[in-house]
């Protein structure tokens, strides 16, 4: 790894995949250009020591800038129109959250959203951050991220320290918009991290090197969360849910659905508008222990897997009842509802 020695009073911070060739080499393997995917497991930490010796959990981090490929971004549509020229992924209204967004950015506020899984939440951040103009850092939270993971360490190789950046001082650095993904997820010591920049300080200490950087107008930092999975065990202190400004977003309404499918499923009006009928009545079912229902996301899936040829019924089976549940008896009486829904027709 490329590197200098550093002492407590000279550190240099370097990012990630310029003090990393085994990373620029992964980056290189996957044809990525402008967006960083790193997840140090147990393989690459056997395959590159000299990057992770110090490195105590594996963590992923994901920086993108909106002029190239979001296809690594989690919830990206892959389809070939998905993006327009103009560089925004496509994403449909549901009623003001353009607005409040732009807003929030506008007073440097941070923004809460809530919403079901597959509702549009990852989309809608990826599509403000395009029309904002601002690169946009993702981070998947999970049950092993700590605030190292989010501010940085020092990594030992070759008889050199390197101070490299967390996704969280990236985005300070360059004045991105940070996304924390299901933030409930990740331990509430860790979010606490999150307090400084979250009020009117915008500040992000570094114990480690003695820094305090100061967050620039640009930067927004935006977190997320699917209120169904709340429980007593993961949920926000309300010393951190108070430090945001709040967004509710549902499923779409029926039209809304409608026109999302036909956009990114590929869909004929008349499967959008059956599709879009399945899921409504799925989602009115309160008698079967589902713990979430069908999203707009499942739908888009089957959608495309009925465009590349499948049969309605397979396609339904494979991307939604089967993706809901394990429970032979909840299959069943989905299974039921398909077959009032679409019936028995290819």
């Amino acid at each position: 790894m490329a590197g200098q020695n550093c002492t407590s009073s000279k550190l240099r911070p370097q990012p990630l995949h310029q003090s990393s060739p085994w990373l620029v080499e992964q980056m290189a393997m996957h044809g990525v250009s402008g967006v960083v995917s790193y997840q140090a497991s147990q393989a690459a930490r056997a395959g590159a020591g000299r990057l992770c010796s110090s490195v105590s959990s594996w963590w992923r981090y994901t920086m993108s800038a909106y002029t190239s490929p979001s296809a690594l971004i989690s919830g990206a549509s892959t389809a070939p129109d998905a993006r327009p020229a103009g560089g925004a992924p496509f994403y449909a209204e549901q009623g003001g959250e353009r607005a409040l967004f732009e807003h929030c950015f506008a007073q440097q506020l941070p923004l809460l959203i809530k919403g079901p899984t597959g509702c549009g939440k990852t989309r809608f951040v990826e599509h403000m951050a395009a029309r904002l103009s601002r690169p946009l850092i993702t981070v998947s939270c999970h049950d092993d991220l700590s605030a190292a993971d989010l501010v940085g360490r020092h990594l030992i190789g070759q008889g050199n320290t390197v101070w490299t950046d967390g996704p969280l001082t990236r985005a300070v650095r360059e004045g991105a918009i940070l996304y924390l993904d299901e933030v409930v997820e990740a331990r509430k010591d860790t979010t606490v991290v999150l307090h400084p920049l979250a009020d009117d300080r915008r500040l992000l200490p570094i114990e480690r090197t003695g820094e305090l950087l100061k967050a620039p107008p640009e930067f927004m930092l935006v977190i997320s969360y699917n209120p169904g999975y709340q429980n007593l065990l993961k949920g926000l202190k309300p010393s951190t849910r108070q430090r945001f400004t709040a967004l509710t977003l549902g499923y779409p309404a029926p039209a809304v659905e409608r026109a999302i499918l036909e956009r990114e499923g590929h869909a004929s009006p008349a499967l959008a508008a059956r599709l879009v009928q399945l899921a409504q009545a799925l989602r009115r079912l309160t008698d079967h222990d589902l713990e979430e229902t069908a999203s707009t996301r499942l739908l888009v899936m089957a959608a495309r897997l009925v465009a590349s040829g499948l049969p309605l019924r397979d396609a339904c089976r494979a991307a939604v009842v089967d993706a809901l549940t394990d429970d032979t008896e909840t299959i069943q009486a989905l299974d039921e509802v398909v077959r009032a829904i679409v019936g028995d027709e290819d």
